[in-house]
């Protein structure tokens, strides 16, 4: 019997062209993979119509996607999946991306499984960029990562981390993974196609940097946060733990 994957793609206001290429992406990988799309308070309705499960919230959270993405996963834990994946709805999966995830967890048996990404530009041309973060394992970006169901009770943290962190989110999540012991195993392959507005990969590119690109300080934000006692005490409150000691900032 195949695994079953739900893949999940919480979406906001995003361009209808965005969401068609990151649908197109999940129904073409060739594997028994479910897409769950969930709307942040702005629903498409053509999305009715197309081969995806389509959870509609009514308000929008301002929360990069986190509550959207806790309950897409609260839906797929209870329905039976074996695996979770996310796919945010400006991102797209290559081709053998979601197999070749499973096949390094039919080697591995890992808990969470993860990929790297090729770095695009708002008309989806590569940039031939990396992070050296991701190269170094430090970083996990959100839709890079498959996790298997002995790994599913880290999700809550999507939705119960302090909202001061939801713009490193993806980096919480990894450091719930890390508090757990949970086993983490790469492929190594860049199958995920990340559309960036970030300054410095242009830059790193050797590309002009375009009108709306911007320099991102959420790293310096969060760490100001965590260091704080105020929002050490919030993260053990919220999570039994501070993701300080688990992430590289």
């Amino acid at each position: 019997m195949s695994h079953r994957i739900a893949v999940i793609t919480p979406y906001f206001d995003e361009p209808l062209a965005y969401l068609e290429q990151c649908h197109r992406g999940v129904i073409a990988q060739g594997v028994n993979a479910d897409h769950l799309m969930v709307a942040d308070g702005q629903p498409r309705d053509c999305i009715d119509g197309w081969n995806a499960r389509h959870v509609k919230l009514a308000a929008p959270h301002g929360d990069f996607g986190n509550t959207p993405r806790g309950i897409g996963s609260q839906i797929a834990s209870k329905e039976g999946y074996d695996f979770i994946a996310y796919l945010d709805a400006d991102n797209w999966y290559h081709v053998g991306h979601l197999k070749s995830l499973l096949q390094l967890w039919e080697q591995s048996r890992s808990a969470v499984c993860c990929s790297f990404r090729t770095f695009h530009d708002a008309d989806g041309d590569d940039l031939g960029t990396y992070e050296e973060e991701e190269v170094k394992l430090l970083h996990v970006d959100t839709s890079c990562f498959l996790i298997h169901r002995s790994g599913f009770d880290c999700l809550p943290v999507w939705l119960t981390m302090p909202k001061s962190l939801a713009c490193i989110g993806d980096r919480v999540l990894l450091a719930a993974f890390l508090h757990r012991k949970l086993t983490i195993a790469s492929t190594r392959a860049r199958t995920v196609a990340y559309r960036t507005m970030a300054s410095a990969h242009y830059r790193l590119a050797g590309r002009p940097v375009p009108e709306g690109a911007r320099d991102i300080d959420h790293k310096a934000v969060a760490l100001a946060y965590l260091s704080s006692e105020e929002g050490a005490a919030s993260c053990v409150r919220a999570l039994g733990f501070t993701p300080l000691s688990y992430i590289s900032l």
